[in-house]
């Protein structure tokens, strides 16, 4: 195996637009968002891995982006991978983003349909990558696996009565301060080395949404803790590139999310989460065990989820007089709006806010009641279709999901894959089909579970909803894994 890989930061403005359904702006910015690129080779093949703490993961833009590397390295456009951390204290790519529940797959945007910093992380990603081909090395590949339990949580919790809801910091804190929930507390850290037994670069990988310093009233552009875990690890090896792959975290947290902090104190709470992960992959960096393989494969597929139907015309009715009646508190500023059809919102988020996270429910409402009622000239919709990818580098094996995969559905895959370590994880090319349960998630209509509420062209998943994703990805595993 050979490898050349490289990491750059970008600074953005101060004023620009970021991750907010209201279109705030930025007001402060701490320090650069960084990139990663990797590029392995074996014999004939080749295959670029770019991970980035900018919003990259959804295809108005990883299109464009990976078309662009694809030809600067004279790669098939599928054998460049683009994955995110998920960082919620970004910035926007393109100029229009939002458009939840669209299959954009065979979309190719223009460059002038990219934001500043969209066109300035294309160039700068393209320059990079072009000059890998001539820094190839030969390596070798190491991995060990930490485990980190001090800051993530799983974030969708059960009342009572059998209900779910979307567990927020203050929730969270009713169950004491150290609760952490069902979680996947594995850290592994996979290292190249180069002949010298030096590290030339390193993959990381951990499940937890980045949250803890994102307000989407108060916007400030940071790495948050996955970053700044990257930046010790490369520190303590000399600089090395490092690059990060977020697992799946549809239903997993960091702490902190939509605190009553102030936002200095949120972004301080995000360094010292970065700092414990950091230290655990540090430690897991001193215990490496070499891998008995060197093979570089890849393969993809597209998975295909049924849907379980258009819901009854009584349903849809009750919820759209529901969400009408809250829309109407909400413009009188009521405060008394927590809770609406299965969502419930934060103290500290304004009833301005709350309001435009709940109008596309109303709007996915008479969008299905118009299929009950004859009122569409399309049919329902019976599936939505996500990418799969799997890669293999010795004994690792990568999965990419293009969603916001559960992380019972990565435990499905680490479980049954053949290979002894497997990073799975969503946040891959694309995420605006939005979130995707397993089996035991499935049929809850909490903001994760029941997410295609945000589409108007997604319905409830049948079971067994995204089993579905880790029984392909399996399945690409052991085939790769016989290599």
């Amino acid at each position: 195996m050979k490898l050349a890989a490289e990491t750059f930061g970008i600074t953005v403005r101060e004023g620009v637009e970021g991750r907010s359904l209201t279109r705030h702006k930025v007001g402060k910015v701490y320090g650069p968002l960084k990139t990663t690129v990797f590029l392995f080779e074996d014999g004939e093949t080749r295959v670029c891995l770019i991970t980035s703490h900018f919003l990259t993961h959804f295809y108005r833009f990883s299109n464009l982006f990976r078309k662009r590397v694809a030809e600067a390295l004279d790669l098939p456009f599928s054998q460049v991978l683009s994955f995110s951390s998920h960082n919620h204290c970004a910035v926007k790519m393109v100029r229009d983003q939002y458009g939840f529940g669209k299959s954009e797959r065979d979309l190719f945007l223009e460059e002038k349909d990219l934001s500043d910093e969209g066109l300035e992380l294309l160039n700068r990603c393209v320059e990079v990558t072009g000059q890998l081909p001539e820094r190839l090395e030969p390596v070798t590949v190491k991995w060990a696996v930490g485990h980190e339990r001090r800051i993530s949580h799983n974030r969708k919790g059960h009342r009572v009565d059998g209900t779910t809801y979307f567990m927020r910091e203050e929730d969270r804190l009713k169950l004491g301060p150290d609760f952490n929930g069902d979680i996947d507390d594995d850290a592994p850290v996979v290292g190249f080395y180069g002949e010298d037994n030096l590290p030339r670069g390193f993959l990381t990988w951990f499940t937890g949404h980045p949250v803890t310093a994102f307000d989407p009233e108060r916007l400030v552009v940071f790495g948050e803790f996955p970053q700044v875990a990257c930046d010790l690890l490369s520190d303590a090896h000399g600089g090395v590139p490092v690059g990060f792959l977020q697992g799946c975290a549809g239903d997993v947290s960091c702490k902190g999310l939509y605190g009553q902090k102030p936002l200095e104190e949120s972004v301080t709470d995000s360094i010292g989460y970065g700092e414990c992960l950091g230290q655990t992959f540090i430690a897991a960096s001193e215990q490496m065990v070499a891998s008995a393989s060197d093979t570089v494969a890849v393969e993809g597929q597209v998975v295909r989820l049924p849907f379980d139907g258009v819901p009854p015309l009584d349903y849809l009715n009750e919820k759209i007089a529901e969400t009408d009646d809250y829309l109407t508190r909400c413009a009188a500023n009521d405060p008394d709006t927590r809770t609406v059809f299965g969502l419930n919102f934060p103290e500290n988020m304004s009833p301005a806010y709350r309001a435009a996270a709940v109008k596309p429910l109303n709007n996915w409402a008479r969008w299905a009641r118009s299929l009950v009622n004859g009122e569409s000239d399309q049919p329902p919709p019976t599936h939505a279709e996500f990418e799969v990818n799997a890669l293999r580098l010795g004994d690792v094996g990568i999965v990419g999901m293009s969603c916001e995969p559960f992380d019972a559905i990565g435990r499905q895959i680490k479980r049954a894959a053949p290979l002894p370590l497997v990073l799975p994880g969503g946040y891959m090319h694309d995420t605006f089909l939005a979130y995707v349960p397993d089996s035991g998630n499935n049929g809850d209509i909490e903001y994760m579970s029941a997410f295609y509420r945000y589409t108007a062209t997604m319905l409830p998943f049948a079971q067994p909803a995204g089993d579905r994703l880790a029984e392909a990805a399996v399945e690409m595993l052991e085939r790769l894994g016989k290599g």
